[in-house]
């Protein structure tokens, strides 16, 4: 008993050690993190080129990787030349809505009988802005430090995506190696209840993303046609308060209900945590740290439960019930 506690408790001493080497190197644990999510999605067509058409990993891993690269590199061509294209209209729209909002914001308002000149609050709000940019440590060779940080955290994870596509397969039995002889068989089963269990939470995520895509398009299509249809008679700032407004309601919905209910359920947390947590990590870390902090949540929850089933002597692992007769 005493062997398998000190098993443990150098495993959590590893653990700690390995979430402060995370911190301490954000930016890489990021990027690494960014492309082992990436090649977690991608691995199953590679799976499935294997089967198909019996190619050696490697060929299907260079074939996703290249047309992942070029559906990526396509995409973004497309965007920029649909923005170029709709620049000059967007720029003259931009512009109205400017002027627009001047006119509003020095227009004098009376509010219980007190007129109330905004002019004076724009004035000291661009003041302060003025004086807030210009604090600012901005210089050339800032900004191209900037952008040669992101070009070689970019570069970092392209290339840890194609290696963690060609050897991810060898992860699992790597880690169950450096385990003694008597933990490699529950080393092993943990390691697929964690993929079991990442592999539900990336497929709700997908169904989300879809949610949330049919939403966003359903409520910009009714929102154009009852402008066009003349049943919004609003100017073009109008019309941009109204879309903001609805997109943040719907932005509402999922953090408030929708990812909390269907995470929740799917990773057996309860939906008050999910959103707790969905908060905290977006507050403290950011949109990736929102992204993975759910499945994280559920794979510290399977572990100390083996572990707590393991200090007791209880079986790590729920016995398979037999199904009841029809009697």
């Amino acid at each position: 008993m005493r062997s398998v506690a000190s098993w443990y408790l150098v495993g959590l001493a590893v653990l700690v050690l390995f979430v402060l080497l995370v911190i301490l190197t954000r930016p890489l644990a990021d990027s690494l993190l960014i492309a082992a999510l990436v090649a977690y999605l991608l691995n199953p067509l590679v799976c499935w080129l294997q089967r198909r058409w019996r190619w050696p990993r490697s060929v299907a891993v260079s074939a996703i990787y290249v047309a992942t690269f070029l559906v990526l590199a396509g995409l973004v061509a497309a965007f920029g030349a649909v923005a170029w294209a709709q620049l000059p209209r967007l720029t003259q729209e931009l512009t109205e809505a400017l002027t627009e909002m001047q006119t509003l914001l020095t227009r004098p308002m009376r509010v219980l009988s007190v007129e109330l000149n905004p002019t004076y609050v724009v004035d000291s709000l661009g003041r302060s802005a003025g004086n807030a940019l210009a604090a600012l440590p901005v210089s050339p060779v800032g900004m191209l430090g900037a952008i040669t940080d992101n070009l070689l955290w970019s570069s970092v994870a392209l290339v840890s995506l194609f290696y963690f596509l060609k050897d991810g397969p060898r992860l699992k039995p790597w880690l169950v190696a450096w385990l003694p002889p008597a933990a490699q068989e529950d080393g092993h089963r943990l390691l697929e209840e964690i993929d079991l269990l990442w592999s539900v939470f990336l497929r709700m995520q997908l169904l989300i993303f879809l949610i949330l895509a049919l939403m966003f398009g359903i409520s910009t299509l009714l929102i154009i046609w009852l402008y066009r249809s003349g049943w919004l008679p609003l100017s073009w700032l109008g019309l941009a308060i109204v879309f903001v407004l609805v997109y943040t309601v719907i932005q509402q919905v999922d953090n408030f209900w929708l990812r909390p209910q269907l995470l929740g359920h799917s990773l057996q947390l309860h939906p008050g945590i999910v959103f707790v947590a969905l908060i905290a990590a977006l507050a403290l870390s950011g949109v990736l740290g929102a992204i993975i902090i759910v499945p994280v949540l559920a794979t510290l929850k399977l572990l100390s439960r083996y572990i707590h089933a393991r200090l007791l002597g209880m079986p790590a692992w729920p016995e398979a019930v037999p199904p009841p007769s029809d009697l």
